[in-house]
């Protein structure tokens, strides 16, 4: 064999390593702040990793609809395994509409996407959990929160364990921002009247108002603080509709996720219907005031804000409200307080019995199983649940954490460096 042949070989064998090293350890980093620590070791890829979302495009509501709307004869795991399996099919490049923009490219260049969530209080572990799944699953290259705190002027961050992980992705991804009723309230004339009624909300009837407010004054999605963001909102959030999803199995608006246009007709009805009903924001009111009669059909109010099937958002919900008793999810949960149990609980996964497994809760527990497909996990008001590292939150709680430590990746097979 000649010399010549064989530094061919040699070069071709370098270039094959080479290719396959820049393969595997994926050392193309997701930019936060363009400030690394380059010492960092590179996570490994997550082999059931997700891809990115094709830039501009959006999801086919009639699809989603056809393959989840019919919760009497489509189970929520059914649903959620064509979410999963099916993005080429339910998701379409942006049509050409007339003075109708495209999605802009996802860069620091462009308006963000942009997400709101309120809170009232101290700042705990729950709401920092929240911020967490923003973080580890939007873009955030492209994407915004608004953290809407009622407090914000006597909040120590720096002294507060909870947030004090999420500073650095202050103001540049997530920003806090006071909420006064006053100045909000003032911003346009549809407000007018609000005055006149009593305004001194509890949290949750307080929470209801200021998602039609923040919405109205600058579009967005608004998130609750019980809300876990799960998959790539873009496909959604750039839909050339607005949209809420269904309270369970009745026919009226879960306002957990909202998605609504800055200075909206939907957004204007609502406020003006509320007002004139002494202030009232909850849920079971939305349609009535996107209609002209009480008995309005959702082919109707779908026309101002779209009503989603619960699965996309809330995939245990019609299980636990017994209208899917036999559903057989993943993980396999029963109720709501489940996700917090630190104990593997009974058909967690079809044919294990926790009675002879000697194993621990981590060992059947990864996040990357965690209802897949679904956009996000709405797990209702446990508040002051404590959190197990064994229970499916301790161990999402724990990936999160992770990511933003540099030590692993998210969802979609990307990592950052730990910045400081």
């Amino acid at each position: 064999m000649s010399i010549v042949l064989v530094k061919i070989i040699v070069f071709a064998i370098i270039i094959i390593i080479f290719y396959l090293s820049y393969f595997y350890l994926n050392v193309n980093v997701k930019n936060i702040d363009d400030v690394y620590n380059e010492s960092i070791t590179v996570p490994t890829l997550q082999l059931n990793g997700r891809k990115r979302p094709k830039q501009g495009y959006i999801v086919r509501n009639d699809l989603l609809e056809k393959n989840c709307g019919d919760i009497k004869n489509i189970m929520v795991e059914n649903c959620l395994k064509y979410l999963d399996d099916n993005e080429d099919d339910y998701m379409i490049s942006f049509p050409t509409i007339a003075d109708v923009s495209p999605p802009p490219p996802c860069n620091r260049d462009h308006s963000p996407m942009l997400f709101h969530v309120f809170w009232k209080g101290p700042i705990t572990d729950k709401i920092a959990l929240m911020m967490k799944s923003f973080l580890y699953s939007q873009p955030l290259e492209c994407s915004k929160l608004y953290v809407w705190l009622d407090n914000l002027n006597d909040t120590n961050f720096n002294d507060n364990e909870h947030i004090h992980l999420l500073l650095k992705y202050s103001p540049s991804n997530i920003e806090f921002k006071e909420w006064n009723i006053v100045e909000q309230f003032s911003s346009s004339d549809i407000y007018a009247g609000w005055q006149n009624h009593d305004h001194s909300y509890k949290s949750v009837a307080l929470s209801d108002l200021v998602r039609f407010v923040v919405l109205h004054n600058y579009g967005g999605i608004y998130i609750d603080a019980d809300v876990l963001l799960i998959r790539d909102m873009r496909p959604l959030y750039y839909a050339n509709f607005e949209f809420s999803y269904r309270w369970s199995f009745k026919n009226e608006y879960n306002t957990a996720v909202l998605r609504l246009w800055k200075e909206s007709q939907s957004s204007e009805l609502v406020i003006r219907g509320a007002i004139n009903n002494n202030m009232n924001f909850h849920p079971f009111n939305i349609r009535k005031y996107l209609s002209t009669h009480e008995n309005s059909t959702r082919r109707e109010t779908n026309k101002f804000i779209y009503m989603f099937p619960p699965g996309l958002f809330d995939p245990l919900w019609l299980k636990r409200d017994r209208k899917q008793p036999s559903s057989v999810l993943s993980p396999n949960l029963r109720d709501l307080t489940d996700v917090f149990n630190p104990s593997i609980i009974p058909d967690e996964i079809p044919g294990l019995d926790p009675a002879t497994f000697d194993g621990s809760p981590l060992d059947i527990r990864y996040i990357e199983n965690f209802f897949r497909g679904a956009f996000t996990y709405h797990w209702h008001n446990q508040w002051k649940t404590k959190i197990h590292p064994t229970s499916w939150i301790g161990v999402i709680q724990t990936a999160y954490d992770d990511f933003l430590s540099g030590k692993r990746r998210n969802l979609y097979n990307e990592y950052i460096f730990e910045q400081y």
